[in-house]
């Protein structure tokens, strides 16, 4: 479509095209209406995608603070007729000498024996799965991207 010269106006000043509308610009939409207009309602799909989602975090909030409780290191005491001081270290002293309060089956650490020169591996153990929640955000995330 080519506008010849004369179609224009005379005066130099006069701008090409019309400002916009100052309505036009003032229109203010929260969050909620703004997805709603350009997503559509909430329906089944989103609903099983909210359901599938919080039960992912809720499985990784449990992994997360399951440690805290497993990996608790419990009272011991001293064995009857055995030679032990009580305000000292496990370490220190024969392991026949004391004894776990509540067996051995009472947490991780005293099933695994998971002390003194072992107790790093508690903190191991949550270093790896935080590294593999790392590993697996990236790899969902570039597979995020392609789709």
């Amino acid at each position: 479509m080519a506008a010849t010269l004369s179609s224009f106006s005379d005066d130099l000043h006069s701008p090409i095209m019309s400002p916009p509308s100052k309505k036009a610009g003032t229109e203010k939409i929260c969050i909620d209406e703004m997805l709603e207009k350009y997503c559509g309602e909430f329906g089944k799909w989103q609903l099983k995608h909210f359901i599938l989602t919080c039960l992912a975090w809720a499985l990784e909030a449990f992994h997360t603070m399951v440690m805290i409780f497993a990996d608790r290191e419990p009272d011991w005491k001293c064995v009857e007729g055995m030679e032990c001081s009580a305000d000292g270290s496990v370490c220190d002293m024969a392991s026949s000498s004391w004894e776990w309060i509540g067996g051995k089956d009472a947490s991780t650490v005293t099933e695994w024996s998971l002390i003194c020169g072992d107790k790093f591996k508690v903190g191991l153990v949550q270093a790896v799965f935080f590294t593999g929640c790392m590993i697996g955000s990236f790899i969902l995330f570039s597979s995020l991207l392609q789709f």
